[in-house]
C-alpha cells in the first residue's frame, strides 16, 4: 500500500504583458501553460481475492498504479482605457483542462491470462471561453460626496467531455472463480470509461450587471448591484447585493451587506457518468464494490426516482465592525450567514441489498451499488471572524504582528426527499430514506468534516535585505461520524503548527528563502477504532482533515526576478 499523497511531476510557464496603444488605452494579455503528472496507488490486491486476481500474471497480489496526466492552458487578451468619461475594459478569455488516466501494474482479472497489464482508461476534457465587457462612469449629483455607474455583461461558452478508454480498460471478459462467479470488469484499480460513458456537452450563458458605488458623504458609504443571467439549458436568474459601511466616530466603523445567490448546476454535475471500484465499509470491514455513478439525464438516475438538477439558491448576510484605535493597531470582525438551498451534493450508496436496487442495476454486471448528484440538502453556515494587527518599529526594523480567528459552524437543515423516491423506497418512510440519500458519514462530511475553530499568530519582522516571518496555526478538534453508527465513531484533538521562513535579498533580482511548514513534524491523532483503520492500513483519518497528514515540510528556494 502507499498510504499518503500521490507523487507528481509539475511544470507550468506563464506570461505577462502589456502594450500602450494611445495615451488613454492599452492592451494586455496573460497565460500560461502546465502540466502535472501524478502517480498514485490504489489498494493493493491480494492473492486470495479471487475475483480481483490474476495468478498467471500476479501470483503473489499487486499494487494497481494510477498515473494522471493534467493539462492546463489559459490565454486571455484585452483593451482597457478610457474614452468619452468612462472607463472601458473588454477581454476575451479561453481556458481547457484535459485529465488523462493511465493505469499500470495491474490487470483486468475478467480477462484471465490473456489481460494486458497497462490500460488507457480514457480522458475528462473542460474547456471556457469567455468574454467580458466592463464600464465605469463618475457620476456628478449635488447632494453625493462621489458616485460612479459601473455596468458590463459577460458571454460564456462551456464543453465538457468524457472519452473513452481502450476496451481491455473496461471489458467484461469470460474468466470466472472457482465458485463459477464472473470476475470484476475493467482494469483493477481504476476501470475505463466505457464507450456509453462518452459525452460531449455544450452550454452556454450570458449576463450583464449594473450597480452604482457611491460615497454619500464623509462618514458614509453605499453601493448597491444587480446581475442577470441566463442559461442555454436552465433558463434565467436575477440576483442582487446592497453594502454599506458608517463611521460612527473616527477611527470606528460599521459595515454589512446582504445578498442573493445562484449558481446553475455544472456540466460536470450534470453528466458525470462511470464505473469505479470503491473500498466501502460492509460489516465494518473495508471491501471493493464496483459503484454506478449514473448521470443526472440518465433513465437509471430516474428509475431510483432523482429529478432533474436544478440550480442552488442562496441567501448571504453580514455584519461587522472596524476599528483603528491608533495608525499602528487596526481590529476587524466579522459575523456572517449563509443559507443554501437545493445544495448539489453526490448521494450516499444505494446498495443492491434493496430489491429494488437491484433490479434497477441488473443490466450492469458486477455492480453493487450506485450513487448521483442531486439537490439533496439545504444548509446553513454561520461564522465569525476576526482580525488583529499591530505593526511596530524594532531597533532598526519593522516588526509585524497578525492574529486572526475563524469560527465556523455549518448544519444541514433539511434533506430534500423527491416525491417519486417517495414511492419507490421503505414504502414511503421518511427517515429511511433520508438515511439512504445521506447517511451520517456523508453528513459529516458537510457538518464536521473540518475544524469549527482555525486560528494563527504570525510575526514578521523586516531589517533592510533580511526578512524573517514565523507563524502558529491552531486548528479546532474534528469528529468522524461512522455510517454504521456511534460505534464507530472517533475524535481528533486540536493542534498547533508551527511554520517559519527566513529570506535574503541578494540583489539583482535574486532572492534567497529557507524554511519549513509545520516545521516540529507534528501529525493528527491516530484512530483507535479497528474498523477504521482497516487492518492497519490507515492509522490517520481518510474522511476528515484538520491539517492533512503529510507532517514537516522544509525547504530552501530561489526567487530570480528579471
Amino acid at each position: 500500500m502507499r498510504i499518503g499523497q500521490a507523487a507528481a511531476t509539475f511544470g507550468t510557464a506563464f506570461y505577462n504583458a502589456m502594450v500602450p496603444l494611445s495615451a488613454n488605452a492599452e492592451f494586455y494579455s496573460f497565460g500560461g501553460f502546465s502540466n502535472r503528472a501524478g502517480d498514485a496507488g490504489a489498494f493493493r490486491r491480494f492473492p486470495d481475492q479471487d475475483m480481483q486476481v490474476t495468478p498467471e500474471i500476479f501470483r503473489y497480489g499487486f499494487l494497481p498504479l494510477i498515473n494522471t496526466g493534467m493539462t492546463d492552458r489559459s490565454v486571455s487578451a484585452g483593451v482597457r482605457g478610457s474614452t468619452n468619461g468612462w472607463d472601458v475594459d473588454f477581454s476575451l478569455t479561453h481556458g481547457r483542462n484535459d485529465f488523462q488516466f493511465l493505469i499500470e501494474n495491474t490487470v483486468n482479472a475478467s480477462m484471465g491470462a490473456s489481460s494486458p497489464t497497462t490500460f488507457n482508461a480514457g480522458r475528462l476534457g473542460f474547456a471556457q471561453t469567455v468574454g467580458n465587457l466592463d464600464l465605469v462612469r463618475p457620476l456628478t449629483l449635488p447632494a453625493v460626496k462621489a458616485m460612479s455607474l459601473v455596468v458590463g455583461g459577460e458571454f460564456r461558452l462551456e464543453t465538457y467531455r468524457i472519452e473513452a478508454g481502450d476496451e481491455p480498460s473496461w471489458l467484461l471478459g469470460p474468466d470466472s472463480t472457482a465458485g463459477g462467479q464472473p470476475k470484476l470488469a475493467g482494469a483493477q484499480g481504476f476501470p475505463g470509461f466505457q464507450p456509453s460513458n462518452e459525452i460531449n456537452r455544450p452550454r452556454t450563458s450570458i449576463g450583464a450587471y449594473a450597480g452604482l458605488e457611491s460615497q454619500l458623504s464623509n462618514r458614509v458609504t453605499l453601493d448597491v448591484g444587480g446581475r442577470y443571467e441566463n442559461y442555454s439549458d436552465f433558463g434565467s436568474t436575477v440576483t442582487g447585493k446592497v453594502a454599506a459601511r458608517l463611521e460612527v466616530v473616527p477611527g470606528l466603523a460599521l459595515r454589512g451587506a446582504v445578498s442573493n445567490g445562484f449558481r446553475a448546476p455544472s456540466l460536470h454535475q450534470v453528466w458525470f457518468n462511470n464505473v469505479s471500484t470503491q473500498f466501502v465499509t460492509v460489516a465494518g470491514a473495508l471491501e471493493p464494490q464496483q459503484v454506478l455513478t449514473s448521470s443526472n439525464p440518465s433513465r437509471v438516475t430516474e428509475a431510483f426516482g432523482i429529478p432533474p438538477l436544478k440550480e442552488e439558491t442562496s441567501l448571504n448576510v453580514s455584519l461587522g465592525a472596524t476599528w483603528r484605535p491608533r495608525d499602528n493597531l487596526s481590529i476587524t470582525a466579522d459575523a456572517y450567514h449563509i443559507s443554501i438551498d437545493d445544495r448539489i451534493v453526490i448521494t450516499s450508496q444505494f446498495t443492491t441489498a434493496d430489491t429494488i436496487v437491484q433490479r434497477i442495476l441488473s443490466p450492469f454486471p458486477g455492480v453493487g451499488r450506485a450513487q448521483f448528484f442531486a439537490n439533496a440538502v439545504d444548509t446553513r453556515t454561520r461564522g465569525v471572524d476576526v482580525v488583529v494587527a499591530y505593526a511596530k518599529a524594532l531597533g532598526p526594523g519593522t516588526l509585524n504582528l497578525t492574529a486572526a480567528a475563524t469560527f465556523t459552524n455549518t448544519k444541514v437543515e433539511r434533506i430534500n426527499i423527491p416525491d417519486a423516491m417517495r414511492s419507490i423506497f421503505a414504502n414511503g418512510d421518511t427517515n429511511v430514506i433520508k438515511n439512504l440519500i445521506l447517511n451520517r458519514e456523508d453528513r459529516n462530511r458537510l457538518e464536521d468534516g473540518l475544524p469549527r475553530e482555525k486560528g494563527t499568530l504570525s510575526a514578521r519582522y523586516a531589517l533592510g535585505r533580511f526578512s524573517g516571518l514565523a507563524r502558529a496555526t491552531y486548528y479546532g478538534v474534528i469528529h468522524y461520524r461512522n455510517p454504521s453508527g456511534p460505534a464507530g465513531d472517533e475524535r481528533f484533538g486540536a493542534k498547533t503548527l508551527f511554520d517559519l521562513d527566513l529570506g535574503y535579498d541578494v540583489g539583482r533580482g535574486l532572492k534567497v528563502n529557507v524554511g519549513g511548514s509545520n516545521i516540529f513534524d507534528v501529525y493528527p491523532d491516530q484512530q483507535i477504532k479497528a474498523g477504521n483503520i482497516s487492518f492497519g492500513r490507515f492509522i490517520y483519518s481518510r474522511r476528515v482533515t484538520q491539517f492533512g497528514m503529510n507532517g514537516g515540510f522544509y525547504y530552501a528556494r530561489l526567487l530570480l526576478s528579471l
